[in-house]
């Protein structure tokens, strides 16, 4: 798996190739002041020069917390560089947020499909509306499922064409890219 350590937005600066799809679960710190505003600005900035590189006529996938504002905050990063197609649900069997709001535990993330320009094979309309599925918890993080990973890369998976993911985390988009017969990259700033 080619995970690369290093700050996300200095690296995109020098990615020689356009990806053919880029998948990725970036930060959710959207608002506040500080270091939650830096983590906004980074993640808005790293979304737009990843989707200004995405070859002509290819996905862009991006999860965000199911509210409106964290949604219309990803598709505001990308605005006039890709459009937004579809949006996927993937609903967790219970939460593990210490938010709670009435009749609401923040249970789902939403996967908004972006496209560049038109698409380039159809097939995409295989997308599933949603998945369920735990995640996987590795002390106090909770990491992405593989069927997760799968469910969102294999519809718009390029056999031999380039993955990128931004924010790579646990690597679970960028193996199931792997898995789909794409060359891959993935960018992460903290260690596993």
């Amino acid at each position: 798996m080619n995970l690369i350590r290093g700050d996300a937005l200095d690296l995109i600066l020098h990615l020689g190739e356009m990806p053919d799809l880029t998948c990725t679960d970036p930060p959710y710190a959207f608002g506040g002041s500080g270091d939650e505003h830096a983590i906004s600005a980074t993640v808005a900035v790293v979304l737009r020069e990843s989707a200004a590189r995405l070859r002509k006529g290819q996905w862009m996938l991006v999860m965000c917390a199911a509210s409106w504002r964290s949604t219309s905050y990803m598709v505001e990063a990308v605005r006039g560089v890709v459009d937004p197609v579809r949006i996927g649900t993937w609903c967790k069997p219970q939460s593990r947020t210490k938010v709670a709001t009435s009749g609401w535990l923040w249970a789902s993330v939403n996967v908004i499909a972006f496209r560049k320009g038109r698409a380039n094979d159809p097939s995409s309309s295989t997308f599933l509306d949603h998945i369920t599925a735990a995640p996987i918890i590795n002390g106090r993080r909770a990491e992405l499922p593989p069927e997760v990973a799968k469910w969102m890369v294999t519809p718009y998976a390029v056999p031999g064409g380039l993955f990128l993911d931004p924010f790579a985390g646990s690597g679970a988009l960028v193996k199931a890219a792997e898995e789909c017969g794409m060359r891959t990259i993935g960018y992460e700033k903290q260690a596993a």
